[in-house]
């Protein structure tokens, strides 16, 4: 997808944003996560090498590290949610409160948190920032970046 948009973005001759959605995951180890985690790592070393290859065209790539998200997204419909509350030895009902506790600020991360994260990334603020990753996740300190 990212490199139909570039494709397309090149052609304008606009610049512009690729942002990307990644996860703690991809620096975070977590139990029984495998799949989930490999690719959420491939994810943020895909901003990194077009941060490199799209900048000379003012394509800014950056993305946002949120924590799970479990009010108001999908991801943890269809039993995902049940996986991962099992995983934890929680109610999938407690899923949400169960990551907010295991955090630094003891804040649950909503859809909200995240699209803060790229309303900001996409200003004119951090107009000269590429290459980045922003965590969103209340501070979950094993996935601080190093």
């Amino acid at each position: 997808v990212s490199k139909a948009a570039a494709k397309v973005m090149i052609a304008q001759d606009m610049g512009g944003d690729i942002i990307y959605i990644s996860s703690k995951n991809s620096v975070f180890a977590g139990p029984n996560n495998i799949a989930y985690s490999a690719t959420k790592a491939d994810q943020a070393h895909q901003v990194r090498l077009l941060a490199a290859e799209l900048g000379e065209h003012g394509i800014r790539v950056n993305g946002i590290n949120p924590d799970g998200v479990v009010r108001g997204s999908g991801i943890f419909a269809g039993g995902w949610g049940a996986k991962r509350a099992a995983v934890y030895g929680v109610d999938e009902q407690e899923l949400g409160k169960y990551y907010a506790q295991r955090t630094l600020l003891k804040r649950e991360v909503l859809p909200q948190h995240v699209a803060n994260a790229a309303a900001v990334l996409t200003s004119a603020e951090l107009s000269h920032t590429t290459g980045l990753h922003i965590p969103v996740d209340a501070g979950v300190a094993a996935a601080f970046l190093r």
